[in-house]
């Protein structure tokens, strides 16, 4: 039969009965020789068609990369139909998890001690504690003031303890050494404050007493200086506070740096733990200062002081020792006075000259 490429008729007379299947059941289904049936004939046999192709396109292996693919599509499909209620501990699984991957989990948990018991716990404490006990010791309101800023000044020297920390390395560590040494002048302060509540020296200051024509020491005198000491072991406690979270912001600043796909994740790690630690803290403070017992208040103190000792003590904090041998190769470079390596002040502390140089300028 002759056909030409534009003859349409010709196309309408092919029979497609060939392309059915070969059963009997579905030849006698789907019967193409009645010509009233051509139309319903012809769509069937392009429906069969399309299923016949993708039999033998589901027998084809399939590569790692669409098993791959299929997996995700289950995972994803799973994933919506599970319950509303898990998102929360899965997406608060993934912070985590990503930044444990950038931070490591012991620089984590050193913020999370220091934040919780320092910058929420102590330092909640002595703001709280502060106004009651100077009150008590019969401080007028101005001076309270007074000694209240001097209190928290620590924190106004957060940029001078950060300078001093990279210009001035201790044992071959910028940072835990001199974290070490703010530990135990906070604890040394706390300690004075124990003992002058526990040996009654607070309560006999206080104490109206018949002064001697000989005694000098008048009530109010020893009012003020028990006042002023209070001030310097408060002053200890807080610069503690303000050293490790000013060595502990600069270590993840610089890791930040260094992932900046780590985003804002450790900020808000960092104030959600110094949050809780306030509120822990001001459950507690009230009853015991209206209480006055102020000595519980300090042992309280004590143990949220010594926590991070240990932590620091076993380099939770991720720093890089500068040897002896660097330091030599350092000096030979520097070049002598004004060089730009580094210079041995004393055993054991050192004088990063090219650090200097670089902030200067």
């Amino acid at each position: 039969m002759n056909m030409g490429i534009g003859d349409s008729s010709s196309i309408d007379n092919v029979d497609p009965s060939p392309l059915l299947p070969t059963s009997a059941q579905q030849q006698d289904n789907y019967s193409c020789h009645n010509p009233q049936d051509q139309d319903q004939c012809n769509s069937s046999a392009i429906s069969l068609l399309g299923r016949d192709e993708t039999r033998s396109m589901s027998t084809v292996p399939q590569t790692d990369f669409h098993k791959s693919l299929n997996n995700q599509n289950k995972n994803a499909s799973h994933s919506s139909s599970s319950p509303s209620w898990r998102y929360p501990i899965r997406s608060t699984n993934a912070y985590f998890t990503q930044m444990s991957s950038i931070f490591s989990g012991k620089f984590l948990s050193w913020i999370a001690i220091v934040q919780f018991s320092l910058s929420g716990g102590v330092m909640t404490l002595m703001w709280s504690i502060g106004l009651p006990l100077f009150k008590e010791l019969g401080i007028d309101a101005s001076r309270q003031q007074l000694y209240m800023t001097m209190i928290i000044s620590p924190y106004a020297l957060k940029p001078f303890i950060g300078v001093a920390s990279d210009l001035f390395p201790i044992g071959g560590y910028n940072k835990r050494y001199l974290a070490l040494f703010s530990i135990i002048l906070g604890l040394l302060g706390c300690s004075v404050l124990l003992t002058l509540f526990h040996s009654g020296a607070a309560a006999a200051a206080v104490a109206p007493t018949s002064s001697s024509p000989g005694d000098n020491d008048n009530p109010a005198s020893k009012v003020q200086r028990l006042a002023d000491l209070i001030v310097v072991c408060f002053f200890a406690m807080n610069l503690e506070g303000a050293t490790l979270e000013m060595l502990g912001d600069g270590k993840y600043s610089e890791i930040m740096q260094r992932h900046p796909e780590s985003g804002s994740s450790i900020i808000s790690f960092k104030f959600v733990l110094s949050l809780f630690g306030t509120l822990v803290t001001q459950c507690y403070v009230g009853p015991l200062a209206d209480a006055g017992y102020f000595h519980v208040l300090f042992w309280i103190a004590l143990v949220l002081l010594m926590a991070p000792f240990v932590p620091t003590l076993r380099g939770w904090i991720p720093e890089k020792k500068i040897k002896a041998s660097e330091v030599a190769e350092e000096e030979e470079e520097g070049g002598g006075e004004g060089g730009r390596g580094m210079m041995k002040l004393c055993k054991g502390i050192m004088f990063h000259r090219g650090m200097f140089q670089k902030k200067k300028t």
